[in-house]
Parts: C-alpha cells; sequence; structure tokens
C-alpha cells in the first residue's frame, strides 16, 4: 500500500448493525450513494473500524488484527486487503471519494430542480400508486382526539417512513385539508446538517405528483437578514426526507402548483443547552426567526407552518445499551413532557423542557419545533395522535406525533404575538 496512514471512515454515512439470519452484520446507509444500495459488513470489521481514525497505521491494524485472532501471526497483506476492500466499497475518505462527492455537490448546485430522492423506494414513483396509497392514508380510521379550538395555522406530522407512520400521517393532513394556504412554511430535521443550524433551498421541489415551487424572492430576502443562521449551501436538502413526505401530502391536498413553499431544515440545538435560556441569545437565530416571521405576517394573508418531525430514538441503533422495548415507559414519558410543552405554545419554555432532559431520548425534531413556536407567537397545540414503531432487527424504537396548532385567543397570547410582530 502506497499509504501508511489509514484513511480515515467517512463521517456522512450511516453504519447500522442489525441482526439477519442470527448473525450481526453491519448495514452501511449512504446519503451521497456512492456506496453500493444494501451493502453491508460483517461483525467480524466492527473491532477494526475504530482504527480509521486518520492517524493510526497500517501497522496498528495488523497489531489489532493479530490480537483478535488469539496472537496468530497476521500479514501486512491482510491488514492492507481490508484497507483496500473498505477503499473499494467506498466507506473510507479517499481521494476517489473526494472527487465524486465534489461531482455530486457540483451536479446539485447547477440544477435548478430538488428531484424526489425517494421515489420508487420509499413510496411508489408511479403518479397512480401513489396517488393510491395517500388516498387510504387519508382516508384511515382515526384514534379519538379532542377537536381543535379553531382553524389550524401550523401542523406537526412525522417524517417517518411512510407506510410505518400511515395512521399518524392520515391524522395529520386531515386536520387541514379544508384549508386554501397562500403559501407553506416547511420546517424539517435536517440529519445531514452537521454544525449548521439552518438550510434554506430555493429549489423548485419535483415528486411523482408534480413541481411544488420555492418562494425565491423571499427566500433571497431571508438570506440575506439571517446569513449567520444558515448553512452556505443547500446540499443538505438534496436526499432529506423530512420534508419530502410532507411535500407529497400536499400535493394531494392543495394545488401546490399554485402555492409557493419556503423549504427549511433546522439543525441540532443541543449544544445550547445549559449555556442559554432560548436560543434567540445564539448567534443569527433571532435574525432568522425574525425574517420568517416577518414573512409569515406579510400579505398574502393564510400562511401555513408544516413541520415534519420525529420524537425520541432509542435502543443499539442509536447508542442505547437496552433495547427500545425496555425503554418504552421512560421514552414516552419524556415525549408526553415535550407534547405538554408544545400544546402550551411557549418556545422558552419549550426549550428548557429539553434542556433539563438533554434531549436524552434524541428527539430529532426539537429544533424544528421550537421554530415553529418562535415563529408563530400565541399558537397553542392539540395532539392528533401519538404513536411508536418498535424496529425488531435493530432492538431499537422511534416515537412520533401529530399535533395541530391554532391561534390562543386569550389576551395575553394575542399581547405576546403583538409584541413579538412588532
Amino acid at each position: 500500500m502506497p499509504m501508511e496512514a489509514l484513511p480515515a471512515l467517512r463521517t456522512d454515512i450511516n453504519l447500522l448493525t442489525v441482526r439477519l439470519e442470527e448473525k450481526d452484520v453491519i448495514v452501511v446507509r449512504d446519503p451521497l450513494g456512492i456506496v453500493t444500495p444494501n451493502t453491508a459488513l460483517t461483525a467480524k470489521v466492527a473491532p477494526y473500524l475504530p482504527l480509521f481514525n486518520g492517524s493510526s497505521t497500517v501497522g496498528d491494524l495488523q497489531i489489532v488484527m493479530m490480537q483478535h485472532h488469539g496472537g496468530s501471526l497476521v500479514f501486512r497483506a491482510d491488514a492492507e486487503r481490508i484497507v483496500e476492500d473498505l477503499s473499494r466499497l467506498g466507506i473510507l475518505q479517499t481521494e476517489e471519494y473526494r472527487e465524486a462527492k465534489e461531482r455530486i455537490v457540483r451536479e446539485f448546485s447547477e440544477n435548478p430542480e430538488r428531484a424526489a430522492a425517494l421515489a420508487g423506494s420509499s413510496y411508489p414513483a408511479d403518479r397512480k400508486e401513489l396517488t393510491t396509497l395517500l388516498d387510504r392514508i387519508l382516508t384511515l380510521p382515526a384514534s379519538p382526539a379532542d377537536p381543535l379550538p379553531g382553524t389550524p395555522c401550523a401542523l406537526a406530522a412525522p417524517h417517518i417512513d411512510l407506510r410505518v407512520a400511515e395512521r399518524t400521517y392520515g391524522a395529520a393532513y386531515r386536520s387541514i385539508r379544508s384549508l386554501s394556504p397562500s403559501a407553506i412554511l416547511l420546517l424539517g430535521t435536517g440529519h445531514a446538517l452537521g454544525e449548521n443550524r439552518y438550510c434554506i433551498t430555493d429549489k423548485t421541489f419535483t415528486t411523482p405528483l408534480g413541481r411544488v415551487r420555492a418562494d425565491r424572492e423571499s427566500i433571497a430576502r431571508i438570506r440575506e437578514a439571517a446569513g449567520e443562521a444558515l448553512a452556505p449551501d443547500d446540499f443538505a436538502h438534496r436526499n432529506e426526507h423530512s420534508l419530502e413526505f410532507q411535500v407529497l401530502f400536499l400535493q394531494r391536498l392543495f394545488p401546490m402548483e399554485e402555492i409557493p413553499i419556503l423549504p427549511v431544515l433546522c439543525g441540532q440545538m443541543e449544544d445550547l443547552f445549559g449555556k442559554v435560556r432560548s436560543p434567540l441569545e445564539a448567534p443569527g437565530l433571532a435574525s432568522f426567526v425574525r425574517a420568517v416571521s416577518a414573512w409569515l405576517s406579510e400579505p398574502p394573508e393564510r400562511k401555513l407552518v408544516v413541520a415534519g418531525v420525529d420524537f425520541s430514538h432509542v435502543g443499539p441503533k442509536f447508542g442505547d445499551p437496552h433495547t427500545g422495548r425496555s425503554l418504552e415507559p421512560e421514552f414516552r414519558a419524556y415525549d408526553r413532557e415535550i407534547l405538554d410543552a408544545l400544546a402550551a405554545g411557549d418556545p422558552s419554555a419549550f426549550f428548557l423542557t429539553g434542556a433539563r432532559a438533554r434531549n436524552r431520548h434524541r428527539n430529532c425534531g426539537f429544533s424544528a419545533l421550537w421554530t415553529l413556536l418562535a415563529v408563530l407567537p400565541g399558537v397553542r397545540g392539540t395532539i392528533l395522535d401519538y404513536e411508536v414503531w418498535h424496529e425488531d432487527p435493530t432492538r431499537s424504537a422511534v416515537s412520533f406525533a401529530a399535533m395541530a396548532f391554532t391561534p390562543d385567543p386569550s389576551p395575553e397570547s394575542l399581547a405576546a404575538a403583538a409584541s413579538s410582530s412588532g
């Protein structure tokens, strides 16, 4: 091998240990698509992966391999073969990987459209089949829920796979089907956003149901007003499902070819826990919230906010030593605290609720939900549905919910909304 140092493992892939046919394997998920779909590694390589950190050497790998072979001799060529195999799979930060990523980023940047990333895998690529699926979901029997106290101005819906959360998706989108929105703010989890707070795109979204244009002029103004809070590019939108699933339902309910969207991905806020009482104290966030709030309040009326979010993520898949089923009572109680704080409509109280628990159950929609409350002062939430999905091969679980938000008519809330808009 020409290089002594081992290449670093890619930081933009997910390695998931799953149980298949009584054996543990490591499934590789690559949002960029460089790694061949359904690639899996034998669990035998797991002890070697931490060495691919950019500083360990082939000799270090050789020593660890001998340790795992009971002290038996391992030739250098055997260690080099593992490196070559992982490089060929595309999971290491090699020159070939960097060139492929640069090409993918450039092609996305130059394309004015954001193509459907999950058509044909997470949902049907055929328009008729997709329409049939969405219509069935929208007519599923609902679990009992409190009546809404008013007309919804915002909605929180899942972003987990459609077939996993059919009932919850149905409950969410049935609550807004009588509306006629003039524009829609989409808030989603930016799973690939890294340390950036927000990522906004002005690309046209395309799905099997048609095209949905972004409000490019307003997006340009928001970028200028809140640049410090935004990612330098919009590449995080390329394969992000949290907004794509929402667009499908919106297209089925409304004439979206006529309704512009403002698509925003939200990054994590856990680094702010214990440091600030409100994310508005963090650089750029207050400017971003003011700019988006101004867009929501300016003509035309009837703008809608939709957040694509999931709640707790627990179990070995997400780094827990215990299974999702054993942790279920605990994370359900945490979800209840979060849902109650959401229902109250106070973004500061909501943030402090998450901060007290350090978001220990990985509510991946936390920042999007805080943003919803921050840009829409004076709302109250009503829970429409709540459910838990157990992924048995990974012994893990994800919870999700549907919630509709309506204006709070109380004098205190109206005063707070007026003060915020001013």
